[in-house]
């Protein structure tokens, strides 16, 4: 892992889990982190770790070339790239603009060409890892776009990620994170169909987690998520369903485009649909698991 600072400061846009975690490794690893949030604590949360809030986009442009954007999907990043006072209009020229987010493919493929005629190179880059990840710096990384930003990146994305990918042209990472949140929502689902079968069938549940994760049905977001779905406990969100449904709609559509068929993609997406439905959206999304609780109570 690289430990060598950056000329100037790093740029952040998005200070909640992700990006806390990611500002975090960053200060430690000697970066100047100038910081923006449209949360009042998260900026005073930065300056107590030593970073340096932004009052607008406009003062993190003017104070930053490499930015790294952690908000929460396509509409935010584009609100942050060309809404009132956006980024674009303020960033020097050749400044590398780093989305972590999860976004559809085809929407990161025009904002690079459209960065791009703005002299602003685009690393499209989402990860994957979770919150936790990025606290302790461990996130895989899905880079792609430019391969000399990327390069130029490269730094500060080996602070918060100990697995760091260049996968082609931008929307590459866009396209790989797809596939891992196919992936996730699957697994999820399943862990959660598992684990209710076993409490419907009277099972021990510790000790049955215990054995999935330890033998070839193991998974990480069983893993991860088994414990909280065990004992019900909904409500320290690590990620919430409404993010799984909006990730598994983003699957849908690129399955959709592409005319390609997934049916176990479909199946995870009704499972999360339905846990919203039952008021669960906003918890944890180890409640997919409460899908369940009527055929329990039969």
């Amino acid at each position: 892992m690289s430990n060598t600072p950056t000329k100037g400061p790093i740029g952040l846009v998005g200070l909640g889990a992700m990006g806390r975690g990611a500002a975090t490794n960053l200060l430690s690893k000697g970066f100047n982190v100038v910081g923006y949030d449209v949360r009042e604590e998260s900026l005073k949360w930065l300056r107590e770790q030593g970073g340096s809030p932004a009052t607008s986009l406009k003062q993190l442009a003017k104070n930053a070339r490499i930015i790294i954007c952690f908000v929460v999907n396509a509409a935010q990043t584009e609100e942050v790239m060309y809404g009132e006072e956006g980024l674009v209009e303020h960033l020097p020229v050749d400044a590398v603009v780093i989305t972590c987010s999860t976004m559809d493919p085809s929407y990161v493929q025009d904002l690079a060409k459209r960065l791009e005629a703005d002299s602003i190179k685009l690393v499209d880059a989402p990860v994957t890892g979770g919150a936790s990840g990025a606290n302790r710096g461990t996130l895989t990384i899905m880079g792609s776009g430019d391969k000399g930003a990327f390069e130029e990146a490269r730094p500060a994305l080996e602070t918060f990620g100990s697995r760091v990918y260049h996968l082609g042209p931008a929307g590459a990472g866009a396209q790989m994170k797809v596939l891992n949140q196919l992936l996730c929502g699957v697994h999820l689902a399943a862990a959660g169909e598992a684990l209710a079968l076993a409490k419907h069938q009277g099972l021990p549940l510790d000790t049955t987690l215990e054995i999935l994760c330890n033998g070839a049905a193991q998974s990480w977001m069983l893993a991860d998520r088994g414990t909280r779905m065990i004992e019900g406990r909904f409500e320290g969100v690590a990620s919430a369903v409404d993010i799984f449904v909006k990730d598994m709609s983003l699957v849908l559509d690129t399955t959709k485009e592409k005319r390609f068929r997934a049916p176990l993609a479909h199946a995870a997406y009704l499972a999360f649909m339905e846990a919203t439905g039952r008021g669960f959206g906003a918890k944890d999304d180890s409640a997919v698991i409460t899908n369940y609780q009527t055929q329990e109570s039969n």
